[in-house]
């Protein structure tokens, strides 16, 4: 249960007092040192002083792309005890890889970060604009790692593709730890990170930023121009990331998850560590994460639709 609800929480000491009374699973589909794991791991720390009756764990089930550990997800018993680190390839998995699970087959508790896309190539690339990578991309396809196949990194060059001439070859890894080997070692032209997981690589010198998919500059990297600056015709795209639970887990249960990841971002320690991260820490409650990932599926059931990749 939540110790701040029972003091006067929005949600009712009855429901607080029934769960949680054991450990809850918040199960991560990627590889831990990547952005989802990170974040995961910062919010279950504070998540964990908020707490009483259980913590919540963070359990790696890697694979497919994300597949293994949303299917795993979406077969767990609706009860609160599993929690989905849902990221945009639960959107698109079922779309482009036959996964056995829909995006319906999960209901939204809270959205977390949304960390827009940039351009990232070796620091001694010789691109130095976007402007540049791009032009080369429409002579000869350039190589970029991205997550996997269906994830929004690889939705975000297929969208620049859509807007430019550009080609990519897109070569899928396990984890972000083989992307960040195969950029910093010069063995991909580039790369579609989200920002999260390219500032602090940016910062050392190890990669170079060329463009980000917002709205407006990084007030860290205020040279780096967005998307729309560099001719790119994408005003945002950004992965998103927040928790999610089985459907037909119950209301009040999802009301209690969502409350306690709206404490969380009320925390100071803990946004303190995810913007020192990278991670620019937000709260968005179940009906504006449902927004969210509807206005996703929008953009990419065309482009997936488009480049023949349904099945």
């Amino acid at each position: 249960m939540l110790a701040s609800v029972l003091v006067g929480g929005s949600i009712s000491a009855a429901v607080a007092a029934d769960y949680p009374t054991k450990n809850i699973d918040l199960v991560v589909p990627f590889d831990p040192g990547g952005a989802v794991d990170a974040t995961s791991r910062i919010i279950a720390e504070t998540a964990n002083t908020l707490l009483q009756g259980g913590e919540i764990n963070v359990v790696n089930k890697s694979g497919g792309g994300g597949i293994v550990g949303q299917t795993f997800a979406s077969r767990a018993a609706p009860d609160g005890y599993t929690l989905l680190a849902m990221t945009s390839s639960v959107v698109t998995n079922p779309q482009m890889k036959g996964a056995s699970y829909t995006v319906e087959d999960f209901l939204p508790v809270g959205l977390y970060n949304l960390d827009p896309e940039v351009i990232v190539v070796p620091a001694g690339s010789p691109f130095k604009s976007a402007e540049e990578f791009i032009a080369a991309a429409e002579k000869e396809p350039l190589n970029i790692v991205i997550a996997g196949i269906g994830t929004s990194h690889h939705m975000s060059g297929l969208a620049i593709e859509r807007v430019t001439e550009a080609k990519f070859n897109y070569v899928p890894t396990k984890g972000f730890g083989q992307q960040l080997q195969a950029v910093l070692g010069g063995h991909a032209d580039g790369a579609f990170w989200p920002m999260g997981e390219a500032s602090s690589h940016a910062e050392s010198g190890g990669v170079r930023l060329l463009a980000i998919a917002s709205d407006a500059r990084d007030e860290k990297f205020a040279d780096v121009p967005t998307f729309q600056e560099a001719g790119i015709d994408i005003p945002i795209w950004a992965t998103f990331r927040g928790w999610s639970v089985p459907k037909g887990t119950p209301d009040d249960v999802v009301a209690t998850l969502s409350d306690l990841l709206r404490q969380v971002y009320e925390t100071p320690a803990y946004t303190e560590k995810m913007s020192e991260a990278g991670f620019g820490p937000v709260y968005r409650d179940a009906a504006e994460f449902r927004k969210v990932i509807d206005e996703y599926a929008k953009l990419t059931s065309v482009i997936i639709e488009e480049n023949g990749l349904g099945k």
